[in-house]
């Protein structure tokens, strides 16, 4: 199975990717023109920068110039749920973004050292942006959740508005779950808001699911028209996975049958992350194949991956 071209090509579309969001909350640099189709999720992209791009010292050096100027509208406790669930960037890149916050005066970031790292040189090599990062445009609808942190402060609230803003209704645990918050808090502020007059509650079963009443009396209704949710915490853990596959694939001198037993591999955790992403479908069906057929699912898979990444067509929302 030829993988190499693939895996350049899946690169080079998601660093398009991580530039245009970073590029969309202010970050200095030139966007590939493609469209952000949702409310960025800050913690999730920074980590996927960690993962698959800090070692582009173009973008290295401008994120962390950004982070410089922004740093304090990021949830370092936000942050370290995430990398609990999310593990795509290694801990001595966490222990660098860490170090190097803390040297920019953001002494709340020494929280995320806490992994082991392998004791190696736990610095970014010398990076220099050019100093022309600018605060996020919060009226932008990609910026809407730093303009809600801007509102009520850098906690879950902004989170689970944000959620009920994009969503007709849904109960703690999802809620929880899809925004990197611990099910008690969410829980807490859903009924602060209840107590509030400002949602509706349904019974489904066991479950109760909440939703925002009415949706326009809250806050400016044109607000909600263009804001769309997407789970990126979950889909960055499965591009994970799929670049995990390709590697482990691509060895000249593995069989078919090799071959297809090193997807099989990573298969459960790339179709689960997937799935919680609102993708379920791109690898759908692949457990099911066997051999060679195993190997072209896969594939054509990943592929439609990249050209959804690419084109920006086809995401949750």
């Amino acid at each position: 199975m030829e993988t190499t071209e693939l895996q350049k090509r899946l690169h080079a579309s998601l660093l398009d990717f991580l530039w245009d969001q970073w590029v969309a909350l202010g970050l200095a640099g030139h966007a590939s023109g493609a469209p952000v189709p949702f409310v960025i999720d800050p913690e999730a992209l920074l980590f996927a920068s960690l993962g698959f791009a800090m070692d582009e010292a173009r973008f290295r050096g401008e994120v962390l110039d950004w982070l410089t100027r922004n740093g304090a509208l990021l949830s370092v406790q936000r942050m370290k749920n995430l990398d609990l669930s999310m593990r795509v960037a290694s801990p001595d890149s966490v222990q660098a973004l860490a170090g190097f916050m803390e040297k920019a005066g953001y002494r709340n970031w020494k929280l995320l050292e806490a992994r082991v790292s392998s004791g190696t040189n736990s610095e970014f090599p010398e990076s220099v942006g050019r100093g022309m990062s600018r605060t996020p445009d919060s009226a932008r609808p990609e910026a809407f959740l730093l303009r809600l942190r801007l509102l009520f402060g850098v906690n879950a609230r902004a989170e689970v508005i944000t959620w009920l803003l994009t969503h007709v209704d849904g109960h703690a645990a999802r809620i929880a779950r899809e925004t990197g918050w611990f099910s008690k808090s969410v829980q807490t502020i859903l009924n602060d808001l209840d107590q509030a007059g400002m949602l509706v509650a349904r019974t489904d079963g066991k479950r109760k699911e909440f939703g925002l009443h009415p949706r326009g009396g809250i806050l400016n209704p044109d607000l909600a028209t263009p804001l769309h949710w997407f789970s990126q915490a979950p889909f960055y853990l499965g591009v994970h996975h799929v670049f995990r596959t390709l590697e482990q694939a691509n060895l000249s001198d593995l069989s078919a049958a090799a071959q297809a037993i090193a997807i099989r591999r990573d298969l459960p955790p790339l179709e689960t992350s997937f799935r919680l992403a609102g993708l379920g479908h791109l690898y759908a069906g692949a457990s099911k194949e066997r051999g060679e057929a195993l190997i072209g699912h896969f594939m054509e898979a990943t592929h439609r991956l990249v050209g959804m990444i690419e084109k920006r067509v086809g995401l949750p929302g």
